[in-house]
């Protein structure tokens, strides 16, 4: 992995050499940009720093399994974790009172329920009876959302760079006369880790839209390279078959070759 990471970034045309990589090592490839495309929500969330949330800050408690909160006319106190709204409102207020309309995200803490919404207009129940304190229950919705953002996080990354890949394989597709398509999605997935790296630097340093449309232009140089050299080859063999006849019978370089139906074969034994 560390050889095609090199040759991606320091000489994509060398990229060639590894179209015959097997289909679970691509598919671990396109996880591990994924994975290096998510190290932003990574950082964000070690780094951000969530208010102390326990009895004392929140003037609740727990009582035969139902969080008790002390009178509060202020419906709009809040707290949050990872940037979610979070409300604790006595048994005398009501969820529907609490102003949540401009929020896309929120939680609000009730008896033994917990309402939440996320990115719809309706609020949802869960039932919260289980926690021993307002501590524990603050915990276990922070591992919660964690866990649920690096998880959603991690396969919007699969779509995007599944989306960056398959667009990028759309002016390689003159070549599938000469090589099979499976082989133009391998060498294109690693000639995409140059665009992986740059939108994580992006992401951390959060760059305009000038900036981003430069480092994805330098991003996209190996593919461009990478293109460059199989129409270099398509034209050198075409030109060999011409001249000489079929390549096989006329001891044609193999570096001049861009589909060789034994390669695959003989990168499994």
């Amino acid at each position: 992995m560390y050889n095609i990471i090199r040759e991606s970034i320091l000489n994509p045309k060398g990229l060639i050499k590894f179209h015959s990589k097997k289909g679970w090592f691509v598919f671990l490839y396109i996880l591990f940009l994924a994975v290096l495309l998510s190290i932003s929500m990574f950082v964000f969330l070690l780094a951000y720093d969530n208010p102390t949330v326990n009895d004392q800050t929140t003037s609740c408690q727990v009582v035969d399994n139902s969080f008790i909160c002390a009178e509060n006319d202020n419906l709009n106190t809040q707290f949050e974790v990872y940037g979610v709204p979070m409300f604790f409102l006595t048994d005398s207020q009501d969820v529907r009172d609490v102003n949540v309309e401009e929020l896309d995200v929120a939680i609000i803490v009730q008896g033994d329920q917990a309402f939440y919404r996320f990115g719809t207009s309706t609020m949802t129940a869960l039932d919260i009876s289980g926690y021993e304190s307002v501590a524990d229950f603050y915990s276990g919705i922070k591992t919660t959302i964690a866990i649920s953002m690096i998880v959603f996080t991690l396969f919007q990354n699969i779509a995007i760079i599944l989306f960056i890949i398959l667009v990028s394989t759309i002016p390689f597709l003159r070549f599938r006369k000469q090589i099979r398509y499976k082989k133009i999605f391998k060498m294109v997935t690693f000639a995409s880790t140059p665009i992986a790296i740059l939108l994580l630097i992006n992401n951390m340093l959060n760059f305009g839209t000038l900036i981003f449309f430069i480092l994805m232009f330098l991003g996209y140089r190996s593919i461009f390279s990478l293109q460059k050299e199989l129409y270099v080859r398509s034209m050198v063999k075409k030109q060999r078959e011409n001249q000489k006849g079929h390549f096989k019978d006329n001891s044609i370089d193999s570096d001049d070759v861009i589909d060789q139906e034994d390669d695959e074969e003989k990168d499994e034994e």
